[in-house]
This record gives structure tokens, sequence and C-alpha cells, in this order.
């Protein structure tokens, strides 16, 4: 049997060569680039290749159809050009960002709907609405799968009620109602149908209906405020839910506090008691609105309910003995919501009592959010006592109960480091399952250091800091380019969704946060994935807000994890991806962060971690003890401060400006590691209880050079201790997602 030969040359067919034209030859690089090329294409359409390999050769992703550019339109002009038409939409410049718009739908094609859109919001800041309906109807009758026709088909309505055409867009919002009937804009269709029909006086009478549908769905929306004064026009004697809707409309939006108590006070107690206490509070009516407060707890609905109501009452009896016989007195009554609040609060309140109440709520309510702290607060005074096997036993029960709990890599370390001696296989084991299990916290951060002194035969380096780190800032730091999107199947089906994906990827890299969350919101039809929530409001501006949503959502998913390990014996995997992790401690203010590092001998990754806790990036945060801006300094503070620096114009209003605030900010940190021999530890915690405070303290005993460990969670003010925590958290998140150690 003969072989083929896989090196052989096929022979060439016998051809006349009179008849074919001689190729001209090209350059032989020419024809290898081409074929170099051609390779990477095949294996970048392959299985083989890696992700993270094709996503080099496509940046874009399979995106082909967002953008075509042209000669005096690429990329990066394209981007920058969409950016300055929306400041200058937002700044009322109609004309010229109705030009820019339109400029971009010939290299935009992907974008075609959105730009639409926005090509509308232009014509009506003109007072153009035929040109408005005339745009958006553009996008209904395209053949562009977008999610965004209802969108269009709401404004269209909006632009017929702004231009008088009632007939028009009463049908116009019948439509939308109809075509999506749980969307946000199906609820704002009862609101602009309602008021159309109470601009007749035949059809007044009908207009109240969809009115108080859009109350009872929404007491505190866009359209309340309006909403409920017009109720009051059409609605000459209301009844018990009228009354208590309209009310809670105006809690929300009136500035005539006394209309909004009359309303109240005449609505079912069930529905108005928290809003009716809390307002005759702010009218003055103090002792009434405590009384409404304590007659409606029993009718709390939900936790957050019966908290608000609870601190309300609190904040105006200030006296802990008044506090404590309130409470005790709540306690008595077996409330169905709120039990546990009232416990938690005795606790912190009533300290002789403490240990009591604490277990009266585990046993009482042994699934509160309250149970788990409320153990930690039983567990300590074990390891104060020397009482190490009571601790043991007890801890790993709590662990069994509670391993989703806030304290639970706290108790699990304390259980490592009681064995360090007697059983250091078992402590290096629990070590590395708080690596493994909670490798974001604090006690993550201590685990690596004392892991490092038991197997590594290194020093515990402790709260050690790199001053003189030369990868800060770290190289990728842009929000904008994190992939945080839904898969493409989320969006919609087949191709449909990767092109919706795509879209959505370039309005995230031009930056586009409102679009954005049109965008996704509508195609999903549900709540924003929370990494996009996050990466919209800090996007806007609001980085507090951004930040304690990806926050939040990661503590749930992670208890939902936990949770079901349990129960299906899965493995636990931590929640939250590189890119969540980023939204949660992103990065803000490089250069005058890495300014005030070097000058003051500071790492500046740690001032960049004591900002995050301080002010959570919002420059114009002040503190109700007046500590104002990012690194939130006390005025009198930032004067003595703006002395060492030699700025004598310095004024307490410039504690909003970054670049002034994070100089004088890194300036006192860096006084204090001076003033604590260079110890990062108590630095932070001077930074925040104060120095003297911090030399009592280390001067008190000699933890801080024999167990600094015990040093810190003996630290007698909570706020400081649980500072020095959250601030060395943050540092140790930081390092591990931007220098990758």
């Amino acid at each position: 049997m003969t072989m083929n030969n896989p090196f052989q040359v096929a022979s060439r067919p016998n051809l006349n060569l009179k008849t074919i034209r001689k190729p001209k030859r090209w350059p032989i690089w020419i024809g290898a680039t081409a074929a170099c090329l051609a390779g990477l294409w095949f294996l970048s359409q392959s299985s083989l290749m890696p992700p993270s390999f094709k996503n080099m050769l496509h940046p874009w992703g399979d995106n082909s159809h967002i953008f075509t550019g042209n000669s005096e339109l690429t990329r990066d002009k394209a981007q920058a050009l969409y950016r300055q038409a929306l400041t200058d939409l937002n700044d009322g410049n109609s004309q010229k960002a109705l030009d820019e718009f339109k400029q971009l739908e010939s290299v935009y094609p992907g974008l075609e709907d959105m730009l639409w859109l926005h090509e509308a919001e232009c014509y009506a800041g003109q007072g153009n609405e035929w040109a408005v309906q005339k745009k958006l109807n553009t996008l209904i009758s395209s053949k562009v799968s977008s999610p965004l026709k209802t969108v269009a088909l709401y404004r269209i309505g909006q632009s017929q009620y702004r231009g008088s055409e009632w007939q028009q867009a009463q049908e116009t919002f019948t439509q939308v109602r109809q075509a999506n009937p749980k969307s946000s804009y199906a609820l704002g269709s009862l609101y602009y149908q309602g008021m159309l029909l109470s601009k007749n006086k035949k059809t007044q009478s009908q207009a109240i209906s969809p009115l108080m549908q859009y109350l009872s769905q929404c007491p505190d929306c866009k359209f309340s405020g309006d909403t409920a004064d017009q109720l009051e026009k059409l609605i000459p004697q209301p009844t018990a839910v009228e009354h208590g809707l309209i009310g809670l409309a105006d809690a929300g939006s009136s500035k005539d506090i006394k209309k909004t108590i009359r309303h109240l006070s005449q609505g079912p107690r069930g529905l108005t008691w928290l809003a009716l206490g809390k307002s005759q509070i702010a009218a003055g009516q103090t002792q009434a609105g405590i009384q409404t407060l304590l007659q409606g707890l029993p009718e709390a609905k939900d936790a957050d309910s019966a908290k608000l109501a609870i601190d309300a009452i609190l904040a105006h009896r200030p006296d802990p003995k008044q506090q404590i016989a309130t409470l005790k007195a709540l306690s008595e009554e077996h409330l169905p919501i709120g039990g546990d609040y009232i416990l938690w609060k005795l606790a912190e309140i009533d300290d002789e009592q403490a240990s009591s109440h604490y277990q009266t709520l585990m046993q009482d309510f042994p699934q509160s959010d309250y149970a788990p702290e409320s153990g930690w607060h039983l567990l300590w005074p074990l390891i104060n006592s020397g009482n190490t096997p009571t601790y043991l036993s007890q801890a790993q029960h709590y662990l069994t109960q509670y391993p989703y709990a806030r304290s639970a890599p706290k108790v699990l370390f304390w259980m490592a480091k009681l064995q360090e001696t007697t059983k250091p296989l078992v402590a290096t084991a629990e070590y590395e399952r708080i690596l493994e299990q909670y490798p974001t916290s604090y006690y993550a951060f201590r685990a690596k250091g004392r892991l490092q002194a038991l197997t590594g035969g290194k020093k515990d380096i402790g709260w050690i800091t790199n001053a003189q780190r030369s990868d800060y800032p770290p190289t990728q730091t842009e929000l904008n380019q994190l992939d945080i999107l839904p898969p493409p199947e989320q969006f919609a089906d087949g191709n449909t969704g990767r092109m919706l994906r795509n879209e959505a990827q370039e309005l995230q890299i031009i930056g586009a946060a409102d679009d954005v969350k049109l965008l996704v919101g509508e195609a999903l039809q549900d709540e924003l994935p929370p990494a996009v929530a996050s990466w919209a409001e800090q996007t806007s501006g609001d980085r507090a807000k951004g930040m304690r949503i990806i926050r939040d959502a990661l503590e749930k998913e992670t208890k939902a994890l936990f949770i079901a390990e349990a129960s299906n014996h899965q493995k636990f995997k931590p929640a939250g991806t590189e890119n969540e992790m980023k939204l949660l401690y992103p990065i803000y203010f490089t250069q005058p962060v890495l300014n005030g590092g070097r000058k003051n001998q500071v790492d500046p990754y740690l001032i960049q971690a004591l900002m995050r806790e301080e002010s959570y990036f919002n420059e114009f945060a002040i503190s109700g003890s007046n500590a104002r801006g990012l690194m939130q300094l006390l005025p009198a503070t930032a004067k003595d401060v703006a002395g060492w620096e030699n700025m004598p114009s310095f004024q307490t209003n410039d504690l909003f400006v970054p670049d002034v605030n994070i100089r004088l900010g890194s300036r006192y940190l860096g006084y204090l590691h001076q003033l604590f021999n260079g110890n990062a530890m108590p630095a932070v915690g001077a930074y925040n209880g104060g120095p003297n405070a911090m030399k009592r303290w280390v001067s008190g005993s000699n933890l801080l050079a024999t167990d600094p460990d015990l040093f810190v969670e003996r630290i007698p003010y909570e706020q400081s201790r649980d500072y020095i925590k959250k601030v060395f958290a943050g540092y140790w998140n930081y390092t591990r997602l931007y220098t990758h150690q």
C-alpha cells in the first residue's frame, strides 16, 4: 500500500501560458505577512486559541458592526465626539449636540438606536416636537433589533403630551402599557393618562383611577408629588386609603408639612404610621411623633421600617436610662418584627446586661442578621479570660451555624492563633481556610502574615507597608475597561445578544453611564446587574453609592454561596470576580496620592485605602464632627498641617479640593508614622482616634510589641478598632488586586 507523502507538492495542471497574464511579483515579506495574518485569523476563529490571546487580536470583541470609521473619525475620535455630544446636550447646546450625533451616525451603525434617541432629545430641547416624533418613529419602524423601541414609543407619547396632542398621547401611552405592562414606562404612562383625563371636565372622574394606581405602585416616584396635588383637586372627600397615599407622596415631596400630616393622620395606620411619626417630629411635634411611632411598631411590615422607627425614637430620648427603659418596654411587647434589633440596641446601650441581651437575641432570633455578631460578643470574653478550650468548642459551633457572618473570619483567626503552639498543623490549616474562604477580609491579611511565620521560616511582616514601591499607580485603573457586562445570552438569543452586548460595551468604553443603564435595563427587563449599576453610579460621579451597591451585592451573594455549600455539599467559592472587586476597590486621584506618598514616606496604597474608608472617594463629604473632604480632615487639624506645608492662603473650603485634601491628609498620616516609629498600624489608628489616645493605648501595655493582634482587639474605642481593620483590609485588597502579590 502506497502512503501519501505529506510533504509532496501537488502537480500543477497544464496551463496555456499564452492566455494567462503573468502576475506581478510582490516582495516576499508581503506574502509572508499575509500568510501570518491569515493564520492568526484562522486560529482566532478556532477553539485552539486561548481567550486572552483572542482578545489581543480582537480587543473590541466580535463587534465590527458597531464601528466602521473613516479618514476623519477614528475610533478614539468618535468616542471623544460622543462624550462631547452628551456634554453639549446636558449643557443645553441642542443644535451643537444634534450636529455631533448626526456626524456619528456615519461611523457608528451599531449605535444608531441610541443616537436616534439622543437626536430626538436635541429636537425636544429646541421645541421641535414634529422632528422629535419623526426621529423616534425612525427607530420604531427600523429593522434594528433594539430593546429601546418601547422607550421610543413612550417618548413619542411625552412629545405628544407636550404638544397638546392629547388624544394621540392617550393612544400612545395605552400602546406602551400593552407592550410592556410591568415596565417603569407602563407606570409612567399611568401618570400621563391620568393627567390627560383630568384636563377635560367630562373625563376628570376617570382620571382618579390611573393616578391612584400610580401612587399605590410608587408613592415616592418622580411624578408622585404632582400626582398627589392633582388628586387633591379631583377628590373633594378622599377615602382613608386615598388620604394615606396622598400623604405618603406629600411626605417625600411637599413643603407643606401640615398638609402632609393632615392626610397621613386620616390614612390607614398600618400604611402611614412611620411617615406620620417622622413628619410629626420634623414639624416640632416631637412627643406626638414618638407616640405615633411607638403605637405603630406592631404594624411594621419589614425590619427596615421597624429599625427606622426605633432609631427615631431613641434619637429623641438621648438619656441612656430613658433609652434602656424604652427598649425594655418594647421588648416585653414581643413585637412580630423588630424584636432582634431592640435586643441588639439594648446590648449596645446597657453595658451591665449586654451579655444577657446577646444571649436572649441568639436564643429567640437565631436567624437574625444580628445573631452572628451577638455570638462574637459572647465568644470574645472567653479569649480574654484565657478559657481556650471553651472558646475552641463554641467557635466551631459558631462557624457551622454562621459561616457567612462578618465575624466568621475573626472567629476562625483566633481559633488558629490560639493553637499555633499546641497544634501548629491545625493552625496552619485554619489560616489557609481563611485565605480560601474569606480572601478579602482583614483576617486574611493577618492570616498571610501568620502563615509566613509558621510555615515559611520568615518573620510575620505584620502591618509593614512599602513607601518605596514602584508599582503605583497600577497600569490599568480605568473603570470603563472593566468586563462587567452580562453575557450575550442574557441580552437576547443568538447574534442579537452579541450585537447588543457589543453596543453596551462600546457605550461603557465611552463612559456613557445613562446610555448603558438604559440599554442593559431594557434588554434584561430586570434590575440592573450590581456590577453595571455600581459602574454607572461611579462613572456618573456618585462613587460612594456605586461602591455600596457592589459591596452589598457581594455580601448577599457570599451568604447565599455559603448556604448553598452547606445544603448541597458544594465546594465554596468566594463571591466577586476581579472586575467586581475593582469596582469595590477602585483607584482614584492617582497623581496626588503618588505625590503625597513619595513626599511623606507613606505607601500610596495605604493612602488609597484610608481615603476609601474615610469618604468612599466623595470629595464633598462632611462628617457629623465636621471632618471634610476625601481624607476627612477636621478644619483645625487641616489648618495646622497647612502651616507645616507653608500654605498661608489655606481656607477651610479648600478641603473640598482633592489635591489640597490629599496633600494635607497624606502629610498628617506621614507625621503619625513618624510619631509611632514608622509603624503603620498605630499611625492609622491615631488618624481616627487621635494621637494622644493612641499613645495611651500603646503605653498601657506591651501588647503592641508582644502580640499586636491582641493589641488591636483590645483598643477601647470600637470605632478606632474597626477602623484599623477596615483600612488594612482595604490595603490588603488594593495590593492583591493591583500588584498581584
